[in-house]
């Protein structure tokens, strides 16, 4: 028949459009060192931890093997004061600091956490139930160049590859990446009304087109907002200061908490945080240069608005500091309703399509 000739064509170009659908797809591994992006070798991210029993803060601490409580006490805007006992309710999620390496493209938690293999353990479990579905068990068994992921051994020290991204800047301001674990039933729209960005920046992150192919239960790459800070790039603390919306630092020995409040412009907010220093004898002075009647934290009128005395970092024994700009100087997305994540597995959507492509060209013949 005439239109026979056009079989083979027609079947190349669904084959091509099966595999652009399937590269879409959600794989739960965040891009890191993207071209064009201002990205670092190492960072601190966070991912969004839930456990489906109740457990405790110093649980999922040791559960991730970070190196103190109060990073997670201050990812979670909670006060220090907070016991190590606290109650975690089943579900409660909980942002958990990790430290990210970009490496080939990909960002992936610096050597932590370790997880010791257990009687009745399967990798399976480890990443579902114990890590919260925040790293996949093939994943786990790629990394760790385990030949089959059936067979682990008790007492086997298996690291868990949690996904994080180091990519600082993403449309023109500094953000913090987080893995968020997709639910059921979730859109890109509410996803991004939740943390304050928009479906287009969330789709292209991830690598996808849109809510088509969300994929549940796989944790999906968030960029949380960061307050603009004056910290300078020499400080000891450089690297700790990018803070996202709801969150805090003690820093400088202990003798600095900066907090980033989305009401307070988003601007790092420092102030002497009236702690006993971890090691120097007592906190130095902390008095603006330029205005050395000014102290951190204080703010001073001007004929055209305010200037504040603001944390610029810490050096030995010297906390930095340095008036805001002189304001004399002149110094959303769309929530598309419908297509939600869905739990299906890419060898699912793959079946379907091709199934269409099929009946396509049977009748064309």
């Amino acid at each position: 028949m005439e239109t026979s000739r056009y079989t083979l064509p027609l079947l190349l170009i669904a084959t091509s459009f099966l595999l652009s659908s399937l590269s879409a797809q959600m794989t739960g591994n965040f891009k890191c060192g993207s071209p064009g992006s201002a990205s670092n070798t190492t960072c601190r991210s966070l991912v969004g931890y839930s456990s489906k029993n109740a457990t405790t803060y110093a649980t999922i601490q040791t559960l991730f093997a970070v190196e103190s409580l109060s990073s997670v006490l201050e990812a979670n805007n909670l006060p220090l004061s907070t016991p190590r006992s606290q109650r975690v309710n089943p579900n409660q999620v909980v942002r958990v600091p990790i430290p990210c390496t970009c490496s080939n493209g990909t960002g992936v938690s610096t050597d932590v956490p370790v997880h010791t293999v257990r009687q009745g353990d399967t990798l399976s479990a480890i990443a579902t139930e114990l890590y919260g579905g925040l790293v996949s068990f093939q994943r786990i068994s790629e990394m760790n160049k385990i030949p089959n992921p059936n067979e682990i051994d008790v007492g086997q020290r298996v690291w868990i590859p949690l996904p994080c991204s180091c990519d600082r800047v993403v449309n023109g301001r500094d953000v913090v990446h987080y893995a968020h674990v997709v639910k059921s039933g979730s859109s890109l729209g509410e996803i991004a009304a939740q943390f304050g960005t928009d479906n287009g920046t969330l789709a292209k992150i991830n690598g996808i087109s849109g809510d088509a192919e969300l994929l549940a239960e796989l944790p999906l790459d968030v960029p949380l907002r960061a307050c603009n800070s004056s910290v300078r790039s020499d400080s000891l603390d450089a690297s700790s200061m990018l803070l996202p919306n709801g969150s805090y630092s003690i820093t400088a020995n202990n003798c600095i908490r900066c907090s980033c409040q989305a009401s307070n412009n988003w601007t790092l907010s420092c102030e002497p945080s009236q702690l006993k220093p971890t090691t120097w004898p007592t906190c130095p002075p902390s008095r603006c240069q330029g205005a050395e009647s000014l102290l951190l934290g204080n703010t001073t009128s001007t004929s055209c608005g305010p200037r504040s005395c603001a944390y610029a970092g810490y050096s030995n024994q010297t906390i930095l500091t340095t008036l805001s700009p002189d304001p004399c100087s002149g110094s959303g997305g769309s929530t598309p309703s419908g297509n939600y994540a869905s739990t299906f597995s890419p060898s699912f959507s793959f079946v379907v399509v091709l199934i269409q492509c099929a009946l396509f060209c049977v009748f064309l013949l």
